[in-house]
């Protein structure tokens, strides 16, 4: 296999991959939004009855994607029409068990969680695309890395969150590390902040940053865009 063969080979098996989790997540909004409503004052209705579909969604979302380790429906505190915020966010807890994680949404309250700082929260409810963000710290203090998929929440054509899902970087490696491993040449993939989310190479590490004078490596943006990943590789040519 030559050079140019394998780059190509890798790109298109990771654009693949991450084009499929996009358009996952994006169903996954289509079913959890499709049977919301907005009250006469233009709130979101999050009636027990709602609340009870939501969950079924969800735990059918997390049995088939072994790879999530939790997803949900994060509201904006504007579409609630209160100063507490609201999450629909269910983990996985073994195979077959999910359970809904409780946030403190009350400002000011022990361990509020003030999400809609977040740059997660913030590209998709309000500049209204589609992100990637990560590695960081799980919230839920399990001190794991994860990466978080974020689409906008629009119900009757206003914006009211987010639809997310999480992605623990240890199962990003378990699904995409042996495409890199089988490859003679070192590569990368990078985070939007050039992070090394994982690579082939003991000379990029997990974490490490690619501050971009890596002589005789190449950068190659990859698709989908929203989501800012990119592929480092050695090219024999410029080593």
């Amino acid at each position: 296999m030559t050079e140019n063969t394998a780059v190509q080979r890798v790109r298109e098996q990771l654009e693949a991959w991450f084009h499929e989790r996009l358009a996952r997540v994006e169903a996954l909004a289509g079913e959890l939004l499709g049977g919301l409503r907005l009250d006469d004052a233009g709130y979101l209705d999050l009636s027990e009855s709602v609340r009870r579909r939501l969950k079924t969604v969800a735990g059918r979302f997390l049995i088939a994607n072994e790879f999530i380790d939790g997803c949900g429906l994060i509201v904006a505190h504007s579409a609630l029409g209160t100063e507490n915020g609201h999450l629909e966010w269910w983990v996985r807890e073994d195979d077959a068990r999910f359970a809904r994680y409780s946030f403190g949404v009350v400002p000011g309250a022990d361990r509020y969680y003030d999400y809609e700082q977040h740059e997660w929260f913030v590209r998709s409810f309000t500049d209204g695309e589609s992100a990637l963000v990560g590695p960081y710290i799980d919230y839920l203090g399990v001190e794991s890395y994860v990466l978080t998929l974020t689409v906008p929440a629009v119900v009757s054509g206003k914006r009211v969150g987010a639809v997310s899902n999480d992605i623990q970087v240890q199962d990003l490696e378990r699904a995409l590390l042996p495409l890199l491993v089988e490859q003679e040449q070192p590569f990368a993939l990078l985070s939007q902040s050039s992070n090394v989310l994982l690579s082939n190479s003991a000379g990029f590490l997990p974490g490490d940053l690619a501050t971009g004078q890596e002589p005789g490596y190449v950068r190659l943006q990859l698709e989908p865009k929203a989501m800012g990943l990119q592929l480092l590789y050695a090219d024999a040519g410029m080593a």
